[in-house]
């Protein structure tokens, strides 16, 4: 059926690669500005080889992440580990550097608007308690113990952490607002705006996902190819407003018949296909025999007149009828038309069937 989901663009494959490009960015940004920091700021020298150690062991961790095949690919929790890493580096940096007072308390900025945009409210959230434990952490050698805590600290912390919270929060609403825009421009793309149904382009990417999923699992599932039978007929004798309705009322009666995994879509004109996931051919037939006998059974009213349809289904099996989308959508067709023949002959009969 057609599913309506949020679509988030960190969970989106090309969208996941332009963040994860741009924190590596973000990343060889910061080494940068630490490595200018050692050149031009009054850092002591047995503590630039210390600096020099870190930022080393940062560049190679940012080298893996990005350049070597096994982490390559990018993923939510990859962005989130190389964030928390970056805020590490910072508090590193810090503690060498002056700690409370330093100058390169303003780098945890860098992570934290990665955060915002990639990874969420929460996640944010969470790096910003951390940020916070981190400044306390810096400036707890220079107070009593009973004074880190104090409403005179609290309220010096809170100060320092309100911008980042203040960034953090407008930068999430932001990409919200992104998200949202996505989502509504992505789902009216991938649907088709009769039926409600998924269209062609979004059924044969689903088609290629499941292909790629059922090789990797050795996973079964069954496509199924539909075609009205009386579209024109409707067409020609009640107008195009009747044919649609009769369009809609065949996508809703999908929608009763197939289970939440299951995928309908319009294919183009009065075609529809149906993903089936982990379904073998045996299990497929009878709910192609439910899809036709329900549509069968069921009219909808059009000015008075009374309006029914059929279908004509044909089944394909992945990998009985074949390993590519094009292979089963070729004997899917062939069956469709073999049972529309065999429906025609059918009626026919009983047409010519005289009763005794």
């Amino acid at each position: 059926m057609i599913k309506e989901p949020f679509f988030r663009l960190n969970q989106e494959p090309d969208a996941l690669s332009g963040f994860s490009r741009t924190v590596a960015e973000i990343q060889w940004l910061l080494l940068v500005l630490m490595m200018f920091y050692l050149v031009v700021g009054q850092v002591e020298e047995s503590v630039k080889i210390f600096l020099l150690g870190g930022l080393c062991a940062f560049a190679g961790f940012v080298m893996i992440f990005h350049y070597f095949n096994f982490f390559a690919k990018a993923n939510v929790w990859k962005l989130a580990l190389e964030t928390w890493v970056m805020i590490l580096l910072v508090t590193w940096f810090v503690w060498h550097t002056g700690r409370q007072d330093s100058l390169l308390l303003n780098l945890y900025f860098l992570p934290i608007i990665t955060s915002a945009l990639a990874l969420g409210r929460l996640t944010t959230l969470l790096e910003v308690a951390l940020i916070g434990a981190c400044y306390l952490y810096l400036g707890k050698s220079g107070l009593p113990g009973d004074e880190i805590f104090s409403l005179n600290q609290s309220s010096i912390l809170l100060a320092w952490l309100f911008p980042m919270l203040l960034v953090g929060y407008v930068t999430t609403m932001l990409s919200n607002d992104i998200y949202h825009a996505f989502s509504r421009i992505k789902t009216a793309a991938q649907t088709d705006e009769l039926t409600n149904l998924y269209n062609r382009r979004a059924f044969m990417d689903l088609l290629e996902k499941q292909l790629q999923q059922a090789r990797r699992g050795g996973n079964v599932f069954t496509l199924l190819l539909g075609d009205c039978d009386n579209l024109k007929i409707v067409n020609d004798k009640y107008g195009h407003e009747a044919g649609n309705l009769l369009l809609q009322s065949i996508a809703d009666n999908f929608r009763h018949c197939l289970r939440g995994c299951d995928t309908a879509a319009r294919y183009g004109g009065d075609e529809f296909t149906v993903l089936l996931p982990n379904t073998t051919l045996e299990t497929a037939e009878p709910v192609a025999k439910r899809i036709k006998e329900t549509l069968t059974e069921s009219s909808f009213n059009y000015r008075g007149n009374a309006i029914t349809t059929n279908i004509s289904v044909g089944i394909a099996t992945y990998p009985q009828h074949g390993d590519t989308a094009e292979a089963l959508l070729r004997h899917a067709d062939e069956a469709m038309y073999a049972n529309k023949r065999e429906s025609k002959n059918l009626a026919t009969q009983n047409t010519n069937t005289k009763p005794d």
